[in-house]
């Protein structure tokens, strides 16, 4: 290391060595400078996004098919004759019409919260439509 005075101005001369450059990008070629860099784990989550958006359709289903058969249930239950019978449906019980009540808020919410699942696969990148899928999840 050298130095030197020139109008009161000191200069100091510092050799480059491979030590000062560890951890720096190497710099890029004016044709390459515009290149778009797309991330790497881009494609993960978009495949995150697709199994996600499949767990909802199966959700879906499932809770629309619990809502609808327990919701239409009309049963004969033998009580100890063949002459003397019970009928059960949901309504006579206050937690089977809970049952049948929440299945059906949970079929509303994911039928509401399919197009935002859709926006996450279009978009991976999106951090709005996931973070909203993600706070309204833990709340359902």
């Amino acid at each position: 290391m050298a130095t030197a005075e020139k109008s009161g101005e000191i200069a100091i001369n510092m050799s480059e060595t491979k030590a000062s450059t560890k951890g720096k990008a190497p710099l890029l070629n004016s044709s390459k400078a515009f290149a778009v860099v797309e991330p790497p784990n881009r494609g993960a989550k978009r495949g995150i996004a697709i199994g996600d958006f499949f767990l909802r359709l199966c959700a879906l289903g499932a809770a629309l098919g619990a809502a609808i058969s327990m919701g239409t249930a009309d049963q004969l239950l033998p009580f100890t004759t063949q002459f003397l019978q019970f009928e059960a449906q949901y309504d006579d019980f206050d937690a089977f019409r809970y049952f049948v009540i929440s299945l059906a808020m949970v079929t509303g919410y994911l039928l509401l919260s399919l197009p935002f699942s859709i926006v996450c696969i279009i978009r991976p990148l999106a951090t709005a439509p996931r973070l909203f899928l993600v706070i309204f999840d833990s709340v359902s």
